[in-house]
């Protein structure tokens, strides 16, 4: 299934992400290095580490969106010990599957955005593998200076951009804030930092209806994550450098200004410090990429999205809880790199070696893949898809009109 030739379509918003501008020719010799391709022609090399045994992996129909009970569900899937049980969406559960050892079933889900399920281990159309081995468990919180206090960092509600300034040695920096409407200054809240793609913006990511084309990367706020986070999570959307803006991370800057954008962060809002999360699409999952690898203390997870390793792994042997998507038809970065990248972290995290399941080519669906054996609280999960732009942080399966991308990743997220 991973080995094979074929022309693919890919929109040219994507393709302007890779060669357009200044910094293209870099970014192409980064690309080089985790197997990925700047034409239309996608020809990923056999990913994967063959061996082991990892989730079991059922096969199901499709889901349906909005809420509504899904149809056919996952069956027949046994998930991993530590995992969760099955679960619906926003009042609806699919059916099948069998609950992970030690693991609760949940009826009804979460709300939001509730697409293929957000309840359990069994999710995805298309099938997708039980519970993680590694996942789950969540500690007391650790809380931030900046509890108890009164905050005075720009807040960017609905959808009015302000941004906040750091120094960063010599440079200035900025950023988007959102905290939750109903903001509670001595709760240590849950922070997802979202990097935007090659090309992209932070008020990109913060709106995309203020994208060239409206809303045609993302589908809401902070990669369908604020939605769902229903006032529990502060989302920050940091800005690249360069023209086009990306995350080239020359000399670990961008690293750097993650870490004076926490310090002034933490210490003015009420963070979670043991709940502190990276997340970003193309060139923004590189560098999330690069924080995994760097900063495997400070991020508790990272959610990677068509990735390619293009910000750097300075260390890189540490685990990290790790989520990816990836479209099989992938001709910007290929799926090759993302198998890799992957691969890294399930070998970091202790799981066990597998090549786990892909969808059919055609099929236009997605198979989710928790892997087993991973050390506790360092859970791996791979979400492979076939078709829907091949590139893109919100595939969707037939008859979706919402990716369902976005409740997959915050499901791991909120596990911890």
């Amino acid at each position: 299934m991973h080995a094979r030739a074929r022309v693919t379509t890919v929109p040219t918003f994507f393709l302007g992400s890779i060669v357009g501008g200044v910094g293209g020719l870099a970014l192409l010799v980064a690309c080089a290095l985790s197997g990925c391709s700047s034409g239309p022609v996608d020809s990923p090399a056999t990913g994967g580490t063959p061996g082991g045994t990892g989730g079991v992996t059922s096969t199901g129909g499709a889901s349906s969106t909005g809420g509504n009970k899904a149809t056919g569900g996952a069956t027949g899937g046994n998930s991993a010990t530590g995992g969760s049980g099955t679960g619906g969406a926003a009042g609806g559960a699919a059916t099948g599957g069998k609950p992970a050892t030690g693991g609760a079933t949940s009826t009804g889900g979460a709300g939001g955005q509730g697409i293929g399920g957000q309840g359990g281990g069994v999710v995805a159309t298309g099938g997708s593998s039980g519970g993680s081995s590694g996942g789950g468990g969540s500690g007391a919180a650790v809380a931030s200076m900046g509890c108890g206090k009164a905050p005075t960092l720009k807040n960017s509600p609905a959808t009015t951009a302000n941004y906040n300034n750091v120094t960063v040695g010599s440079a200035t920096r900025k950023y988007i804030l959102r905290y939750p409407e109903n903001y509670d200054k001595d709760h240590p809240y849950r922070l997802v930092i979202a990097y935007h793609w090659y090309s992209g913006s932070a008020s990109q990511v913060f709106d995309c209806t203020t994208e060239s084309i409206r809303c045609y990367t993302t589908q809401s706020p902070f990669y369908g994550m604020w939605n769902l986070a229903n006032n529990s999570t502060i989302f920050i959307a940091p800005e690249g450098t360069g023209n086009p803006l990306g995350w080239s991370n020359t000399n670990g800057a961008d690293v750097a200004f993650t870490d004076e954008l926490l310090k002034q962060v933490e210490a003015d809002l009420c963070i979670d410090k043991s709940r502190v999360f990276a997340n970003g699409f193309s060139f923004g999952s590189g560098m999330s990429f690069a924080l995994a690898c760097e900063r495997p203390d400070v991020f508790r997870a990272v959610g990677i999205y068509s990735g390619g390793q293009l910000s750097g792994c300075k260390g890189g042997t540490k685990p990290v809880a790790y989520y990816a998507s990836h479209g099989e038809d992938d001709g910007t970065l290929g799926i090759a790199g993302g198998r890799t990248m992957r691969d890294q972290f399930v070998k970091n995290n202790g799981c066990n070696p597998m090549t786990p399941p892909e969808p059919a080519d055609g099929s236009k669906t997605h198979i989710c893949t928790s892997y087993e054996g991973c050390s506790p609280g360092h859970p791996v999960r791979w979400c492979a898809f076939d078709g829907s732009n091949g590139h893109d942080p919100s595939p969707k399966d037939p008859g979706q009109s919402m990716t369902w991308n976005p409740a997959e990743a915050w499901k791991f997220f909120t596990q911890f």
